[in-house]
């Protein structure tokens, strides 16, 4: 649609008005943005796909061209070749038949110089999540306040957010609830009894299971495994881009909550 609305200027090679789109692409998504309430970080997931879908077009035509100067036989069923993989990865997640699995969990592990004690009075704590973080995670508004009282069974850790869509304006404001659920000597589980910021949009995080391993010279090795559900589809995209982001979450978590003494 955006093609058809504003054209490429005459005169230019397939690549030029390729890059012509692009850039006008760009400036509408952006721009349209601001008064469909969608943030920065939507478009920021949206945007990459665009560009892919853009880009196999543009081959399209390429190819067709090239087959059409080499005068190919069988010129029309080669071109369409990429028009039906493009086709086949656009339909992944319309429906229940062609769409991946959601359920996916990822598991950390590390060893660090501290017992069990100390590591379990850590998780107990209120969170204060340092500023400085993973390229990719610093793009997520951190919580404006936690509540951590204990470390029992039935205990409910909270953490508020806002975010700010746009920079300074079209505030969203949520909560997200981990219960303890079960603390054993060696392990701590929990589950997401109540999620309303903004990643509840993208996907849902069901819990956590915390073990911890005692090993010689008092160091514990702790292993952190996240279960979640893709909120987003198509899986070839948004799965692996989830996925990283999960795994840079709990390397994130572990540090600045069990290592909070030692960093």
């Amino acid at each position: 649609m955006i093609f058809q609305f504003v054209p490429s200027p005459e005169g230019h090679s397939n690549f030029g008005r390729f890059l012509y789109h692009i850039k006008i692409a760009t400036i509408i998504f952006l721009g349209t943005s601001a008064f469909l309430f969608e943030g920065f970080i939507c478009v920021l997931f949206f945007v990459p796909i665009y560009y892919v879908f853009v880009t196999l077009g543009y081959l399209c035509e390429e190819f067709a061209d090239w087959l059409d100067r080499r005068k190919s036989r069988n010129t029309t069923l080669k071109s369409s070749i990429i028009p039906i993989c493009v086709a086949v990865l656009a339909i992944e997640g319309l429906s229940p038949s062609t769409t991946f699995e959601r359920q996916s969990y990822i598991q950390h592990e590390i060893i660090v110089d501290m017992d069990i004690g100390t590591l379990k009075s850590n998780l107990a704590k209120p969170i204060e999540l340092p500023k400085k973080r993973q390229w990719f995670l610093s793009i997520f508004p951190l919580p404006i306040e936690t509540e951590a009282g204990s470390l029992q069974d039935g205990d409910i850790h909270k953490l508020k957010f806002i975010y700010k869509k746009w920079f300074f304006t079209n505030i969203h404001e949520g909560e997200f609830h981990l219960k303890i659920d079960e603390v054993g000597s060696q392990h701590v589980k929990t589950s997401v009894v109540k999620n309303t910021s903004y990643l509840s949009k993208y996907l849902k995080v069901k819990g956590t299971d915390i073990g911890f391993e005692p090993l010689e010279n008092g160091q514990t090795k702790i292993s952190l495994s996240i279960s979640y559900d893709r909120l987003l589809d198509p899986a070839w995209y948004f799965a692996p881009m989830q996925e990283y982001a999960v795994q840079q979450s709990a390397d994130y978590f572990v540090n600045s909550v069990f290592l909070r003494e030692v960093m």
